[in-house]
């Protein structure tokens, strides 16, 4: 007997001595593999993930938020994927919170430059995104599903647990008067109890995936104390405080959400915790303190979530040319200098000051939407991430709205023209409040004819204009370019044809646009020649006479 005990001892040290060596060096290969990724790398997020993210903004209210119409025209996922090097799901979804709820009013970001930049040191960083990895994510679903959803859990019982944990005793005192008999009924409670636990355990499930993420986030704060980063040492004097009101989930709790996989651990726990219930029964406490203990889990969150959204702020930075904004709501104007779009490859640059409202002309595909987004993009990461993809940026605060790739509402039957007249409409609804509303419409009621459309875009923007909104609007109809021309700054661009071919420039040029190209650009494509010289003509005849010609 003495010998079996000490081969399934030493067999049991080198089981945990092959894996602590093959953890540490997955640690070491995953530390490798940030280091090389950072300010490169963009995150591939599945749509059960981008589905999560939205859990914790919302429970945090804010006093002004992009709606879904903004957050669509600017392809703001897509540049969410592009800043998120989020290693927990509160980093996902405190990042997805900061662009969603741009700040509006004056705010000190001082700490929040110094804690960037001190976390953009390799060595504090990778410290920190192992402990996030570690802490990981909850899957489908955000933490705050399973916390809203815990007062459903009310009736939870543990009596029949009690009872099936109870009846071994008996059970196991029949063996020693008859022992076919007794191994029978140790046999039927056995069984019983693994029906009961399985029908237990697939009612309780999910809040599992809750109480781990709980129980990682606690287990993180050894992890946080140890690194000694100045630049957060009150967020993780706040955790340490938070975690004092969690010793007694953390006592026992691995019995009930630790995951030791296939290993020989892992199978041998699963079998104690399908015999005995020990899981379930652990999981009765953890549900009351978890109850108790909602503010102080959103804390941890919120801590964790910032700590790990500034390192992905540091990771965009070093992917781009950024700097910081220079905000504040006694500014007058709107300065960019050398913007561009993040999403763009091979970008060019622009500048533009304006102390009001833009009017963007010029042919298409010269890059009039393109110009729109990108000083819509930057200002709301200015006012949400402090950074812009720009030379210099200077600003007041805003609230910003967007009328930009509108289409047809298949599912409600409305038509092009009655969604982007209700699109308009609430910029123009939102121009009443305190903060200036920053507005980019794109092609000024396309979906009407064209003498209605140009009395009804004149009427639209000369009254926001009037209304104190800064409007950065593009058109085709360089009638409005005379009509407002009081009370919009008129800027284009322009193409260049050289040897039946052309090119875009995409250069921001003072005054409006005097070129149109789009039969050009007919005869570029091969367009037969009484097609774009009936075109010509047909234009030629309507400017000497004002009408057309039948």
């Amino acid at each position: 007997m003495t010998y079996v005990i000490i081969g399934v001892t030493a067999l049991l040290c080198i089981f945990f001595f092959a894996g602590y060596n093959n953890e540490k060096h997955a640690r070491s290969e995953y530390a490798e593999k940030l280091k090389n990724e950072y300010g490169h790398a963009v995150k591939k997020l599945s749509l059960d993930e981008l589905k999560a993210v939205k859990g914790y903004r919302s429970v945090h209210d804010t006093s002004f938020s992009i709606d879904d119409t903004t957050w669509n025209d600017l392809d703001m996922w897509l540049i969410y994927k592009q800043i998120n090097f989020c290693q927990s799901s509160a980093g996902d979804e405190y990042l997805y919170y900061l662009l969603c709820d741009p700040v509006i009013k004056d705010r000190d970001h001082k700490d929040m430059e110094n804690t960037i930049e001190a976390l953009e040191d390799e060595d504090t960083r990778i410290k920190l995104q192992l402990i996030l990895h570690d802490i990981g994510r909850t899957g489908q679903y955000s933490i705050y599903y399973f916390l809203d959803a815990l007062d459903k859990l009310d009736g939870y019982s543990l009596i029949s647990d009690y009872v099936l944990d109870i009846l071994y005793i008996p059970a196991i005192v029949l063996c020693f008067f008859h022992g076919l008999l007794g191994t029978a009924a140790i046999l039927a409670v056995m069984t019983a109890n693994i029906i009961s636990y399985f029908r237990k355990k697939s009612m309780i499930e999910p809040y599992f995936i809750c109480f781990d993420y709980v129980f990682r986030i606690l287990d993180s704060c050894e992890g946080f104390v140890k690194t000694d980063c100045d630049a957060i040492r009150t967020d993780i004097e706040t955790l340490k405080e938070c975690c004092n009101g969690f010793k007694r989930f953390k006592r026992f709790s691995s019995l009930a959400v630790k995951d030791l996989g296939s290993s020989p651990l892992g199978v041998l726990l699963g079998y104690i915790r399908m015999l005995t219930h020990v899981d379930l029964i652990k999981f009765k406490s953890m549900l009351e303190q978890v109850k108790n203990g909602k503010e102080k889990i959103d804390t941890m969150i919120t801590v964790i979530g910032r700590i790990d959204t500034y390192i992905s702020i540091g990771h965009f930075r070093h992917m781009h040319e950024c700097c910081i904004p220079d905000l504040s709501g006694g500014y007058d104007e709107l300065r960019v200098i050398g913007g561009y779009h993040p999403l763009i490859s091979k970008p060019v640059a622009n500048d533009i000051l304006t102390k009001g409202c833009v009017l963007l002309t010029g042919s298409n595909a010269s890059g009039k939407s393109t110009f729109l987004k990108m000083v819509a993009v930057n200002s709301l990461l200015a006012q949400s991430i402090h950074t812009v993809c720009a030379k210099e940026y200077r600003a007041p605060y805003f609230r910003l709205y967007s009328s930009l790739s509108l289409k047809d509402n298949i599912m409600s039957g409305e038509s092009y023209y009655m969604v982007e007249i209700r699109s308009v409409k609430r910029i123009l609804d939102a121009a009443d409040e305190n903060t200036p509303v920053l507005g980019f419409i794109d092609e000024v009621l396309r979906g009407t004819n064209t003498t209605e459309r140009i009395a009804a875009s004149t009427a639209i923007l000369r009254n926001l204009s009037r209304k104190k909104v800064w409007v950065f609007a593009a058109t085709h109809d360089l009638e409005l370019t005379e009509l407002l021309s009081n009370e919009y700054d008129n800027y284009h661009f322009e193409e260049s044809f050289t040897d039946n071919d052309i090119s875009f420039p995409y250069h921001l040029l003072p005054g409006k646009a005097m070129e149109r190209n789009a039969i050009k650009l007919l005869e570029l494509f091969g367009y037969d020649r009484d097609i774009t010289r009936d075109a010509h003509r047909s234009v030629e005849v309507f400017e000497e006479k004002g009408y057309w010609e039948k």
